[in-house]
C-alpha cells in the first residue's frame, strides 16, 4: 500500500516521453517518520473520536480535546511507542470525556434483565414492556454517545440455571442472548450495537440455593461500553 501523501509512481511519468512499459518498479516496505505520514497512520490505527484534534506543531504531534479513558490509554501507549522512534506524540492536553449524564441511563440498562422460564430461549409475554424499555433506552443511550464523540457497544450476556447438563446450559444460555438481540433488533436498535455472548451456569447473579436463585439467573444481562 503507497503512502497516502506519496506520489503515484505512473504519474511522474505522465508528460514525459518516457515508455512506462520500459521502467522497472520495485516497491520496499517503508514507514516514514515525517509528522504528516504518521498523523495520518494514527488517525487509521486509533480512530480518534470527534472530540479530540491531532495537530503538528513545531515537529511534535499534539491530541488536545476530551476522549473515554480507553481511548486515552491507548493514545499513551501509542505515544511510548512512537517516542522510541525519535517521533514526539504529545497526550499531556488530553481530558478524560465527561460523560456524567449518561451516567444515569447507563445504570439503568446495565440493571435491566430479561428473564426467562426453565428450558426457554424466548422470554414469556410479560418481559415485552421490558424490551419495549431496553430498546427505548439503549437508543437513547448510543445517540447520545455518538453527540459526544464516542461509540457506544451493548454487551448481551445470556444465563441459565444449573438444572440439566453445563454442555446443554451454555447453549441455552447463548440461544437466550441471541433472541434478546434478535427482539431488540425489531425494536428498532441497530445490530452492529449489539454483541452476545453466553455465560452458562458461571455468572450468576444470586446463588443457586437461594429462594429464587434457578429463576433469577435464568436471564440476559446487558453490559454498557463505550469507544
Amino acid at each position: 500500500m503507497r503512502d497516502p501523501l506519496a506520489a503515484d509512481p505512473q504519474a511522474l511519468l505522465s508528460g514525459t516521453d518516457v515508455d512506462p512499459a520500459r521502467v522497472h518498479a520495485q516497491w520496499q516496505f517503508y514507514q516514514s517518520l515525517d509528522p504528516k505520514f504518521v498523523v495520518k497512520r494514527l488517525t487509521a490505527a486509533l480512530s480518534p473520536p470527534k472530540t479530540v484534534q491531532l495537530s503538528i506543531i513545531q515537529g511534535r504531534i499534539v491530541a488536545v480535546g476530551e476522549a473515554p479513558a480507553g481511548w486515552i490509554n491507548r493514545a499513551r501507549a501509542a505515544a511510548e511507542q512512537l517516542s522510541a522512534d525519535g517521533v514526539v506524540l504529545d497526550v499531556s492536553q488530553l481530558r478524560e470525556l465527561n460523560l456524567a449524564e449518561l451516567n444515569h441511563l447507563r445504570q439503568a440498562i446495565q440493571t435491566t434483565d430479561i428473564f426467562f422460564s426453565s428450558g426457554k430461549v424466548v422470554p414469556g409475554p410479560e418481559q415485552t414492556p421490558v424490551l419495549d424499555r431496553l430498546a427505548d433506552q439503549i437508543k437513547e443511550f448510543a445517540q447520545s454517545a455518538r453527540n459526544s464523540g464516542v461509540t457506544a457497544r451493548f454487551m448481551l450476556t445470556g444465563h441459565s440455571d444449573t438444572t440439566g447438563r453445563e454442555t446443554a446450559n451454555a447453549s441455552i444460555s447463548a440461544a437466550r442472548a441471541e433472541t434478546v438481540r434478535a427482539l431488540l433488533n425489531k425494536r428498532g436498535v441497530a445490530p452492529e450495537l449489539l454483541l452476545v455472548r453466553g455465560a452458562g451456569t458461571f455468572e450468576p447473579a444470586v446463588p443457586e440455593n437461594s429462594l429464587t436463585g434457578s429463576s433469577t439467573n435464568r436471564r440476559v444481562s446487558i453490559t454498557v461500553n463505550l469507544d
